[in-house]
């Protein structure tokens, strides 16, 4: 066998897919194996080989004040998702948002020649792109759709398997209309505010009921179903302020006040990067209900580069005249993996307020046994339906829904 070209694009990607086992963002030897055959530098032309085999997202298309509105999802993420879908051959698989066509190529990896994929894409331009993309690496069969994702796509359903590699505010009811009987569908939902979870749900009766559900960071879905969220950049190619609704009148510039100095105030809770987001941030989804939004900072310099995938993010609480985040007491680590006390910092006038509310959910946490998304169990009922008595239960309204959030153990 002859050894494939140390710098070449089919050892590149055969070492991304090693790294991705590697590090646990990937176990499915199917995904692994669409993975290995889907040429991802094919569906990003414009970059180099380094970028298209590094874990990281890639923007393809900026918005009119330069925010990124498309792009190439991290692969981890990507394995993680099409780990959740758990597609199979010869299945009818439904794509919200086409994007470059990457991930619907190594869909149809995974359907085999038996198997029907359709992506549909709110864009002209992206649709057309990816269909080119496909159709050059011999996945002319994925049928590619310019139109609204929120309305799924009615010709080719029903769907044993629907995903979003959007952002999305509420599950719109055209995906669970779609929804074969016993199908799954995955997507990245927003909780409050910014707190977005990618979550698998399969049909229970008259609900849908969450099967996984992992940390991940999207753009939003845009089109007649796009959330109310707001985003402002902060200055920078990538710093960006996500908030769950617009700031009301008369309510201070927080992006200003995120700038001013401040001092955090220490919790004596000891967390990761990964405690914060898949323990912490999900217990203040159900004790917060407004007011959550998220921080994503940009490069320390303007002459810096940090891919998309590495920036620093905290989480935030909010009013209209102040803030606090949640963060290091001290000096941020530079391993990622590591441990810190975690605190939050107050901005604004009623920045204390929100640093004391923090911190006390950050104890309380601590104090039920630091509960994670493994403990999180989700229910999607539509709206008018009625809803079980839950006790410890939180309900978040949502336009066409009602999710219920109930902590696995009820003490919580």
């Amino acid at each position: 066998m002859t050894d494939l070209p140390f710098n070449g694009p089919d050892e590149r990607r055969r070492r991304l897919v090693a790294a991705l086992q590697a590090s646990g963002a990937l176990h499915d030897d199917r995904v692994a194996a669409a993975l290995n055959r889907v040429p991802r530098h094919v569906f990003l032309p414009d970059i180099d080989l380094d970028q298209a085999y590094a874990d990281d997202a890639v923007p393809t298309k900026l918005d009119a004040e330069g925010r990124p509105i498309s792009s190439s999802s991290q692969p981890a993420i990507m394995a993680l998702m099409l780990e959740q879908l758990d597609v199979r051959p010869g299945q009818r698989v439904l794509e919200i948002g086409a994007g470059t066509g990457y991930n619907a190529a190594c869909l149809a990896c995974l359907t085999g020649d038996a198997g029907l994929i359709t992506t549909v894409d709110i864009d002209d331009d992206l649709a057309t792109s990816a269909r080119e993309h496909l159709a050059a690496c011999g996945f002319g069969q994925v049928s590619v759709v310019c139109g609204d994702g929120g309305l799924g796509w009615p010709p080719d359903a029903p769907y044993d398997r629907i995903i979003a590699t959007v952002g999305a505010w509420d599950i719109a009811p055209a995906w669970t209309g779609q929804l074969a009987p016993g199908g799954r569908l995955v997507l990245p939902l927003a909780l409050r505010g910014a707190l977005q979870y990618s979550v698998a749900f399969e049909p229970a009766g008259d609900h849908l009921a969450s099967v996984s559900i992992l940390p991940c960071g999207f753009m939003r879905l845009r089109g007649a179903f796009a959330g109310p969220e707001t985003v402002t950049r902060l200055g920078g190619p990538t710093g960006l302020l996500v908030e769950d609704t617009s700031r009301p009148p008369g309510a201070d510039d927080l992006a200003g006040l995120l700038t001013q100095p401040g001092q955090t105030i220490g919790t004596g809770v000891q967390v990761t990067g990964r405690d914060l987001y898949a323990g912490v941030a999900p217990w203040l989804a159900t004790r917060e209900p407004t007011g959550i939004g998220r921080v994503t900072d940009p490069p320390p310099d303007p002459g810096a580069t940090r891919p998309a995938s590495r920036r620093g993010s905290r989480i935030l609480l909010a009013g209209a005249h102040g803030c606090a985040t949640v963060g290091p007491v001290g000096a941020p680590r530079a391993d990622a993996g590591a441990a810190f006390e975690a605190g939050a910092r107050p901005y604004g006038s009623e920045g204390f307020q929100f640093a004391e509310r923090l911190t006390s959910h950050i104890r309380a946490w601590q104090a039920a046994g630091r509960p994670s998304l493994a403990d999180l169990r989700i229910a999607v009922y539509p709206e008018g339906t009625a809803l079980p008595d839950v006790p410890g239960s939180t309900v978040i309204v949502k336009p066409h829904t009602r999710l219920m959030l109930t902590w696995q153990d009820g003490r919580f």
